[in-house]
Order: structure tokens, then sequence, then C-alpha cells
């Protein structure tokens, strides 16, 4: 299971990219934010054992992991999609990604 969240994270990252090269704001925005709630529930995963929906996490990591919950709160529900905006998303996904394979990497 594990193995397959961290693929589908590296999958939506890679959808982000091309959409946000694109130019297609709202569609990048979207993978990239399918990418932060995958790697919401590969933590929370890590640490219950369980898969949850989005509501369900945002408990859990606002408690452990608040670096990725912080992301959440940031972005989600924002109705404007620029290239600043969504750019900086994709930054921020990049750095959790790069964090979660290092960790991956310790374990």
């Amino acid at each position: 299971m594990e193995a397959e969240l961290v693929e589908k994270v590296l999958a939506y990252i890679r959808r982000g990219d091309y959409y946000l090269e694109e130019r297609r704001f709202d569609m990048a925005y979207n993978a990239y934010m399918d990418a932060l709630y995958t790697i919401g529930a590969y933590l929370v995963y890590l640490d219950t054992g369980l898969l949850m929906s989005a509501r369900e996490m945002v408990g859990i990591l606002k408690s452990r992991h608040p670096e990725v919950y912080g992301v959440v709160s940031r972005y989600a529900g924002i109705a404007s999609f620029d290239e600043e905006s969504v750019g900086s998303l994709g930054e921020e996904i990049k750095r959790l990604r790069d964090s979660l394979l290092s960790r991956k990497g310790e374990r």
C-alpha cells in the first residue's frame, strides 16, 4: 500500500507540472491538491494503518504533521488560479515530496 501511495503522489505531481507548463492553472491546482491529500493519506496510513478521507484525516495532520496541514490550510479552497499561486503550491508539494521520500528511505 505504501509504494502505491508514493507512486500516486509522484504521478499527481507530474500531472500538475504538465498542466502548469500548459498554463492550465485550474487543472494543475487540482493535480497538486490530489498529490497533497495523497501525501497526507500516506502519513496518516503510516501512523494508524488506516486509509481515511481528506475530511477524516485533517485532525491527525493538524496534530501529527503540521507542515502538511499548513499547506492544506493555505491552499484548500482558493478560488483564483494563477501562475504564481499554483506554482507556489507546486513548489511546496515538491518540498513535502522530498521530505516524504527521505523519510521513506530511512525506514
